[in-house]
């Protein structure tokens, strides 16, 4: 295992920079998740890591070592891609040795190792079969047991779930999940999608803009955001947003009113009342849109919805569950807050 530290990581193409002066650790064998919006900055982060781009300003370090100008080969890591990058014309087997094979590694140690991440990942029985003839979710195990036998320090998976449906994700999720706790290596994962940051991640790192905006375990996170913008990216459905000046809420400097749609519900007489625009049914809870005085408002409820659109429904929410922000939307935190 190794861990990483970035010191002022700057990273310019010509003359735009697109990577602001990162300062991040991240300890040996922690699970640590790059996540925000398209151009945020997180897979050039990967990349730099991995060695595929050069750092144009700062002190890269991988176990306890300066990397900058070291080969990504000799790093010690190993990168599973979104697109598989699996040769078509190779088996399996092939495919999960031909890293070993171009080190000319022993020939029993090659068999030993890949046979080995074979029996992790499941794919014993799959070892002569070639990619066209595999699934999506099998393709990427493939391509995972190929990282595997290069017994990296630190494995980086750039959005590797993205070409999957919903239904595999939520699989590989759970044996990416197991992986980490039957290697224990550090991993670095980036993604869009903020449910796969919250399940998988011992710590998220949040970015926007090249820079990071807040880092922490999911439940920091999802319960004291730093700022409007980590509030809103991180749960689903979104937070929402209400003018404080329009709430008996507002506190010195608070200018907005956070509440997260899971935290709200329905009362005979609330602090927020408004006619429902929209009701969306889940199955174990539904959605409801309404629009107030303070702007519109998702509200997530448990069970089968029970007013229909164009009522009035009214909602409150716990005083310790609202998030209050200033006029820069930086989090103004309360004694009471969670």
């Amino acid at each position: 295992m190794s861990g990483i530290r970035l010191q002022g990581i700057k990273k310019r193409f010509g003359r735009v920079e697109t990577i602001h002066g990162i300062d991040l650790e991240i300890g040996e064998g922690e699970f640590v998740v790059f996540v925000g919006p398209s151009g945020c900055g997180k897979s050039t982060l990967l990349r730099l890591i991995a060695g595929l781009d050069a750092v144009t300003e700062g002190v890269l370090e991988i176990g306890g070592r300066k990397v900058n100008d070291i080969a990504p080969a000799a790093r010690g890591v190993a990168m599973v891609f979104q697109s598989y990058a699996l040769y078509p014309h190779m088996t399996v087997y092939e495919n999960m040795a031909f890293g070993l094979k171009l080190a000319k590694a022993d020939k029993a140690a090659v068999d030993a190792k890949v046979r080995e991440a074979a029996r992790v990942l499941e794919l014993d029985t799959l070892l002569d079969r070639k990619p066209a003839q595999l699934s999506g979710g099998q393709r990427q195990r493939v391509a995972i047991g190929r990282a595997i036998t290069r017994d990296p320090g630190v494995f980086l998976f750039d959005e590797p779930l993205s070409n999957l449906d919903a239904g595999l994700r939520g699989q590989m999720r759970g044996e990416i999940a197991r992986l980490h706790a039957r290697l224990g290596a550090t991993m670095v994962y980036v993604t869009h999608d903020q449910t796969e940051a919250m399940t998988l991640a011992d710590r998220i790192v949040v970015l926007r803009d090249g820079r990071v905006e807040q880092v922490g375990t999911p439940l920091e996170l999802y319960h004291r955001p730093a700022n409007r913008f980590v509030a809103g990216f991180i749960g689903a459905p979104p937070m929402n947003f209400l003018a404080a000046d329009a709430l008996d809420l507002a506190t010195e400097g608070t200018v907005e009113i956070g509440v997260r749609p899971e935290d709200l519900r329905e009362v005979s007489s609330g602090q927020f009342k408004g006619e429902i625009t929209l009701v969306e049914e889940l199955g174990e809870a539904h959605l409801i849109h309404l629009e107030t005085l303070a702007g519109p408002i998702v509200a997530k409820l448990p069970g089968a919805a029970t007013r229909a659109r164009g009522s009035e429904i009214h909602l409150d929410a716990a005083r310790e569950r609202l998030h209050r922000f200033d006029a820069e939307g930086n989090a103004i935190f309360q004694a009471s807050a969670s």
